[in-house]
């Protein structure tokens, strides 16, 4: 493998989601021909994520994806984790062994095509895009209104509890590009196009999410009606619930998170995760109980599914492929 080529699979596979979009993901081709897979410490969520398992999921993600683009090429990619400690800011999480012998996987050509939505979906009676997923061992999909509506409702009641904590407020803000003037726009984080916002909007959860500001809405009892996705989250035609064993490791979890994505941009389905709904411990208790979650499972978290409008697409929020590369 050329260097050139390298850079070219490593941009490709940094189209997976990450946690905040903070693509925490480096990348070093080693000389004996592998792959070795670093965290970037920088780029870690101290209080969103404490323990970095959202990051490790991150991880996994975009391994899929190298994975993914490497099949297309013929390639096989084995993947052995590591816990490695930290040279200075980068941790190693995981050596990628390449050989010769790959066919090309199926949803590969999703790829390009996956998005996040996260604005209202069109109204539609049309079950076949849900009927076509089949059924899945790690899915649980809600699709009554009733089960929709109790989703929303824990979604908006575990979200207030956690915009109340200031540092996770001052932290999602730290990534959010609420104007195209921030010079990380296109580059990483959460911009006001992607989160479906207008200029006005965004100014709005600018001020909103400031120290002291939120607390005084808390205090006049009007926070709720800031941080209130019920109308959205009810225009899904479905809910998935995805868990997966409580003994398997973020990194292979993060695999089967990205593929499942992808499977529902196959079948013509815009996706949002819902992650406060497997964040909080009180709401995923109640999940797994109302949601009949199997034992020994772990929910990882909830996508409203549904049909985007019709929307100008732009470039997803990428760094460059050279900037990952360790």
């Amino acid at each position: 493998m050329t260097p050139d080529e390298f850079t070219a699979l490593v941009a490709e596979a940094n189209l997976a989601p990450s946690v905040h979009n903070t693509q925490p993901t480096r990348w070093q081709l080693e000389a004996d021909g592998s792959v070795l897979v670093l965290e970037d410490g920088k780029r870690r969520l101290p209080v969103g994520d404490p323990a970095g398992r959202d990051a490790a999921v991150s991880h996994g993600a975009v391994i899929e994806g190298f994975a993914m683009a490497c099949a297309a090429c013929g390639v096989v990619v084995t993947v052995q984790p590591c816990d490695g400690a930290a040279d200075g800011r980068l941790r190693p999480v995981a050596r990628l062994c390449l050989s010769a012998g790959a066919s090309a996987e199926p949803l590969h050509q999703f790829v390009r095509e996956r998005r996040t939505y996260r604005g209202t979906f069109v109204k539609s009676d049309d079950p076949s895009k849900l009927d076509a997923l089949g059924v899945a061992d790690d899915v649980r999909l809600v699709r009554s209104r009733q089960g929709v509506a109790r989703l929303a409702q824990l979604n908006d009641e575990a979200s207030l509890r956690t915009f109340r904590n200031g540092a996770f407020r001052a932290e999602l803000l730290s990534w959010m590009r609420l104007s195209r003037s921030h010079p990380q726009w296109a580059l990483d984080g959460l911009n006001a196009e992607a989160m479906e916002m207008s200029a006005l909007e965004a100014a709005g959860a600018g001020l909103v999410l400031k120290p002291g500001i939120f607390e005084a809405l808390d205090r006049l009892q009007v926070a709720p009606l800031f941080v209130a996705e019920k109308g959205v989250v009810c225009s899904a035609q479905a809910i998935a619930l995805f868990h997966r064993s409580q003994t398997e490791s973020p990194l292979e979890t993060g695999r089967h998170f990205y593929r499942l994505w992808l499977a529902f941009t196959r079948q013509g389905l815009s996706a949002a995760p819902m992650a406060v709904l497997a964040d909080d411990p009180e709401t995923r208790a109640i999940i797994a109980r109302e949601f009949d979650v199997p034992p020994g499972r772990r929910l990882i978290t909830a996508f409203r599914l549904g049909i985007a409008p019709p929307r100008d697409i732009t470039p997803k929020p990428r760094l460059s492929a050279t900037a990952l590369l360790a």
